[in-house]
């Protein structure tokens, strides 16, 4: 299934610009991909046909409050993923007063029925997900995904009129006793909430959303900020004979130690000081098992003596350099 929508026009007018828009451009291996841009107003729309639907990305850098409008050429259901939504976002069906509001780490479910809708922006970042897919194709024969998704259903194949939207979700969270809060205004007769059920989140939302996480960190302005200064380790210790600091770094980077330490805890699990000596460790084992001196090993490694060279050795590999080498050593033998 291809996209069914397209971007009619943006206002203010952003010229298309042919490149990226930004450093920090997000990128879906194999998909479409349109950038607009007017000074620091940016847009980058990304489209990805699947066999199971469509994945989009759009990522907007608003700098003043600008309209897009979108036509929707063929009725279909899709799930959005608000992964960053640092300004006031809403979305509206022209053909009907309902409004959509754009929200913060939200996901949600939405029947989007054959219309025009206008989006509107103030100043921010919006990076905004997307999967939109025909029920058929997705849901195929299994009944328990058509009961979840009943009222999306309904307005998905008696053409409805309106934008339908689920009750808003934090995916991050525990969603099961909203689940169940939901189901049960269903069995009610409230049928005109959309729904967004454990079953639904495995079945569509991993399909989706979570198989384009990865591509948001990596492409996260953070993650390619702190991505540079694990590239000046490692660059510094294959070059260098000498250690660097961790303040070294940061003054080169324009920043705080502190903050590189947390950036790289965010996006690695450790801190950027432990980080630096994996490297360094990595360096001197390579170094001994060339049979290089002990005493060579602690200078090209940055240490000022060869007994706090082999202090650090010990505590990070519960050996001493001697040792690792003999027994590397033996087991190159056999």
């Amino acid at each position: 299934m291809g996209a069914t929508f397209e971007l009619i026009s943006i206002g203010p007018e952003l010229p298309d610009h042919p490149g990226s828009v930004s450093t920090a451009s997000i990128h879906l291996p194999g998909s479409e991909t349109r950038h607009w841009r007017s000074g620091n107003t940016t847009l980058q729309e990304e489209i990805l046909p699947t066999i199971g639907g469509t994945v989009y990305c759009y990522d907007f850098q608003v700098e003043q409050p600008i309209q897009a409008h979108v036509k929707v050429n063929e009725s279909f259901i899709q799930l959005y993923h608000m992964m960053e939504i640092t300004g006031k976002g809403k979305l509206t069906q022209q053909g009907s007063a309902i409004d959509f509001a754009l929200l913060n780490r939200r996901g949600v479910y939405l029947y989007t029925p054959t219309d025009h809708y206008t989006v509107q922006l103030e100043k921010g970042r919006y990076l905004v997900y997307g999967f939109c897919f025909d029920p058929e194709v997705q849901i195929g024969k299994n009944s328990q995904l058509k009961t979840i998704l009943k009222p999306l259903l309904d307005a998905y194949y008696h053409h409805g009129p309106h934008l339908v939207a689920s009750i808003p979700f934090r995916a991050e969270e525990n969603t099961r006793a909203k689940h169940l809060e939901i189901f049960e205004m269903l069995q009610e007769g409230k049928s005109s909430q959309a729904i967004c059920f454990s079953k639904c989140l495995d079945d569509v939302f991993e399909i989706s959303i979570k198989k384009l996480i990865p591509t948001f960190e990596m492409h996260h302005p953070s993650r390619i900020f702190i991505d540079s200064a694990r590239e000046m380790i490692v660059q510094h210790f294959a070059t260098k004979d000498e250690d660097i600091t961790i303040k070294q770094i940061a003054f080169s980077l324009h920043c705080y130690k502190d903050y590189l330490n947390r950036l790289h805890t965010r996006h690695y699990g450790i801190n950027f000081i432990n980080y630096k000596q994996e490297i360094r460790l990595e360096k001197a084992k390579r170094l001994l098992e060339q049979d290089e001196k002990v005493a060579y090993v602690a200078i090209c490694c940055g240490f000022k003596d060869q007994t706090s060279f082999c202090r650090f050795f010990k505590r990070e590999m519960n050996v001493t350099p001697f040792a690792y080498q003999k027994v590397y050593s033996i087991k190159n033998q056999k």
